[in-house]
């Protein structure tokens, strides 16, 4: 990442992606992908060090008994984070065509939840105890941090995730890939701040976690001096001409409005801003939800340049070869999942997991050595990342905590703002964060 002093360098030069054409996957690498990227990639991207593939990539069919690894995902009208696990089960889907884990094929046992805490509570205790899994990986549920995390602890059981609620941040046992809707959230709100926003506007889905995300936004806006008004919508939006006005007068001239919602329930309200002739009114941005190629294709010509949408990974149109490898698997084992940013986070679950699981020379995959090796991934390089991953081994995990801004453009995605770090408040651990990766030599 560029920096400043020790402030992030904020570009706000635009590069433009289009989704490469690819191939169909080869069973050893994923490098012969042409691109029709018509800028270069950031340049402050965690590139990889080598060619990307599929765990040992010898294009040898997995055998003998599988090693479980177990999801929890939400899958409600309006929240539904499926995509997460099904690029999860992609890559390993192709991990188990090329060698799986040393000659084992890996299996995600995924279980569903709702937004109803004892189910969420028993399908943990049931992938524990009963389908006996050795670690999480890609787990993205509403309640499953706040309902389980202790249990995880307790059990020693360790999670690779994509973490929802602010407590997949705050467990010793739980590691997220991504940053999360409160993170994603406030990296929305800075943008805006950094566009001129004299004011600040929030309202997220309203979930356990809604108050938290709301919580955090109010605190950039005491920082920034600036006022803040929040508050909580029930998903499914049942009238978004109402949302989309009431947000713009709540703006005024020159606010900006932060609408905190999944790309669906973002789209009605977007479209509703639009025919109302809205959109010049405020400055809008959405968190990681909105990153979602079917919203972008349907927002139409009038949001180019006028909406920021947080990417906690890179763009889906990037040439970097793991995202290439990404393109590749959704196209062969996952074409019904959505080209963004929750399939990319599936990915790269998966992918950090495989990573750990090989590392396991014993060839004894047990919880003990599965949160072993999660634990001791120290410097995953990708180029979806803007810095290197880690599991770490502090109380709290947000290695994800630098992050790009993109924007409708000509019916892309374009990169607005180059990685830039998540603000350090009073109510987050970014300071220490900060601190804990340049004494492991990542800051």
């Amino acid at each position: 990442m560029k920096t400043n002093g020790n402030r992030p360098h904020r570009s706000t030069s635009t590069r433009v992606f289009t989704v490469a054409a690819c191939a169909p996957l080869l069973a050893l690498l994923a490098t012969g992908c042409a691109s029709t990227d018509t800028g270069a990639a950031a340049a402050s991207s965690a590139k990889p060090s080598k060619a990307s593939k599929c765990g040992l990539g010898n294009g040898k069919t997995a055998t003998g008994p599988a090693i479980k690894l177990g999801a929890i995902v939400s899958d409600t009208p309006g929240l539904s984070f499926t995509d997460v696990t099904d690029m999860a089960n992609a890559y390993f889907s192709c991990v188990n065509a090329n060698g799986g884990i040393n000659g084992r094929p890996v299996k995600l046992v995924v279980a569903k939840d709702a937004l109803d805490p004892q189910l969420t509570a028993s399908l943990a205790t049931k992938l524990i105890d009963t389908e006996k899994i050795v670690g999480f990986t890609a787990s993205s549920s509403v309640l499953d941090c706040s309902v389980n995390a202790k249990t995880y602890e307790k059990k020693a059981v360790y999670g690779i995730d994509a973490g929802l609620s602010l407590d997949c941040f705050n467990s010793p046992a739980i590691a997220p890939v991504n940053v999360g809707a409160s993170y994603s959230a406030l990296a929305t709100a800075q943008y805006l701040l950094d566009k001129g926003a004299k004011k600040l506007v929030v309202f997220t889905s309203n979930t356990p976690d809604s108050n938290a995300v709301n919580s955090s936004i109010k605190e950039l806006g005491k920082k920034a001096g600036v006022p803040v008004t929040a508050w909580v919508e029930n998903v499914p939006i049942a009238d978004a001409n109402g949302l989309a006005l009431k947000a713009a007068q709540a703006a005024g001239a020159g606010g900006g409005v932060v609408a905190n919602l999944n790309a669906g329930e973002a789209l009605k309200v977007f479209k509703a801003i639009e025919q109302q002739g809205l959109i010049d009114q405020a400055l809008w941005g959405c968190p990681a939800g909105c990153n979602d190629q079917s919203m972008l294709q349907q927002l139409g010509s009038a949001w180019d340049g006028k909406l920021g949408v947080n990417a906690e990974v890179n763009l889906a149109g990037s040439p970097g070869p793991d995202n290439q490898l990404y393109l590749q698997l959704r196209q062969k084992y996952a074409p019904k999942t959505q080209l963004g940013n929750f399939g990319q986070l599936g990915f790269t679950a998966a992918r950090i997991a495989v990573q750990a699981l090989l590392s396991i020379k014993s060839g004894d995959y047990t919880t003990a050595t599965v949160g072993a090796a999660f634990k001791g991934v120290k410097d995953y390089r990708s180029d979806l990342y803007c810095k290197p991953w880690y599991f770490g081994t502090q109380a709290f995990h947000t290695a994800n905590n630098t992050t790009r801004t993109i924007t409708p453009k000509s019916g892309q995605w374009a990169q607005t703002q180059d990685c830039s770090e998540m603000p350090a408040l009073p109510n987050n651990k970014f300071a220490e964060i900060r601190a804990y990766e340049k004494q492991i030599g990542l800051g």
